[in-house]
């Protein structure tokens, strides 16, 4: 008890401590996964020979696998391992992942899947909850905190996409896959070194209710939690095209010369995280009045229409004629959007999730969202495949009307309650 006293009292810059090693190895985590997942369709193509739709098909697949352990990753953590050993656990579990797959061998791809699958089973859950357990129950810091937290895997996300590009371009998978693996090493000397500013496990909690929770029964939270987790799901199956078929897009339908440099289509992966890093600090300064005037609810609606927006900005580039290549303009006005919808939706519902879960399970809760991550993510390489196989406007409008149909079923259900 009186370590976990020590670590609510530990701040730095009126922050707990805990929260910015929490974020040093989200960072280190969201490296090593995006050297990964911004080349894995084309490292599955040109590495190991399959086709563009199976390539897709198999992405969203790993993608989902990697999310869908959390659910019982996160029950583990909260009832058997306590999340801070869990934290340390899956780290080195992600270290074995990323080092087997600079071997070129099929068994060394299918292993590494196997520790990168256990390893994400763990460590996500366990992070959310760490970040919730270090702040009290009604700690107006809280959905900062979360913004902060993004911040810092979109920087991860950023670094990753980028050191992928380069190094596969010069020097080829295994390299890339190296820098994944000494990146998670950094992590874990991060988790061992700071291992007395993280609380073991669950740590007391104020029964205060926030105003977001005010007053709800437990099926009127249940409800909340479900439409929250419905709009996570819908924005990472729009998301999810950002490392698949708009990876692909940019390959095959966007002109990428700048004078005489050829961008690298991967690295379209990476402008998302370079604009959440630019965007979120806007997004702080202003988070409080918005809450106030607009409500969480309806910020994350809010972010599902920019999300369906998104993708209506690539409908003129999509109606191109044949082959023809398009500016990459259109490109950039998508993921700008889809950055603001992320914005919108993954730190403030989360937020908001973590307020609305019994402190007893909220690592379970976790787990939960990414369980809907995983959902998404399978179901985005599913529409990715097909996409694939058909025109580049059916797809687009595909994504666009999907969206919003979740931003007014949460919308119906904000107007209700308030009613």
């Amino acid at each position: 008890m009186a370590e976990i006293d020590d670590t609510r009292r530990g701040r730095s810059e009126g922050q707990p401590r805990g929260f910015y090693v929490v974020c040093l190895a989200l960072a280190c985590e969201r490296w090593a996964a995006y050297v990964l997942a911004s080349s894995v369709v084309l490292m599955l193509s040109e590495r190991y020979g399959h086709s563009q739709a199976e390539s897709l098909r198999l992405a969203g697949l790993v993608n989902a696998a990697s999310y869908l352990g959390t659910l019982p990753g996160g029950l583990l953590a909260d009832k058997k391992l306590g999340h801070r050993r869990a934290l340390s656990l899956s780290a080195a579990l992600l270290t074995l992942g990323y080092a087997l797959l600079v071997l070129t061998s099929p068994w060394a791809l299918w292993l590494s899947l196997g520790f990168l699958v256990l390893g994400g089973a763990l460590f996500k859950p366990s992070t959310q909850a760490m970040i919730a357990l270090v702040f009290p129950e009604d700690d107006p810091r809280l959905e900062a905190a979360q913004i902060r937290s993004y911040l810092a895997i979109n920087l991860g996300v950023a670094l990753g996409s980028i050191t992928s590009g380069l190094a596969v371009r010069h020097s080829g998978w295994g390299a890339a896959f190296s820098i994944a693996t000494a990146v998670m090493l950094t992590a874990c000397a991060v988790l061992v070194v700071n291992r007395s500013s993280l609380p073991p496990g669950d740590a007391p909690r104020s029964a205060k209710a926030s105003p977001e929770t005010h007053g709800m029964s437990p099926k009127q939270r249940a409800l909340a939690i479900g439409s929250l987790m419905l709009a996570m799901l819908l924005y990472v199956l729009c998301y999810g095209q950002v490392e698949g078929s708009l990876v692909l897009w940019a390959q095959d339908r966007t002109e990428r010369w700048i004078g005489g440099f050829e961008v690298p289509a991967v690295w379209f992966v990476a402008l998302p995280a370079l604009l959440a890093l630019v965007l979120g600090g806007g997004q702080l300064a202003v988070i409080d009045r918005l809450k106030r005037r607009i409500g969480t609810y309806r910020l994350v609606a809010a972010g599902l229409g920019a999300t369906s927006l998104a993708f209506v900005a690539l409908t003129p580039a999509a109606l191109a004629a044949g082959d023809k290549r398009v500016s990459m303009l259109w490109l950039v006005a998508c993921l700008i959007l889809i950055v603001v919808g992320e914005l919108l939706i993954s730190p403030l519902g989360l937020a908001l999730v973590l307020r609305l879960a019994p402190p007893r399970f909220v690592g379970l809760i976790a787990g939960g969202w990414y369980v809907c991550v995983a959902v998404g993510y399978w179901l985005a390489g599913e529409v990715g495949a097909m996409w694939a196989r058909s025109s580049p406007m059916s797809g687009v409008a595909f994504l666009a009307a999907l969206p919003l149909g979740g931003a007014f079923l949460i919308w119906l259900i904000t107007a209700r309650r308030s009613a």
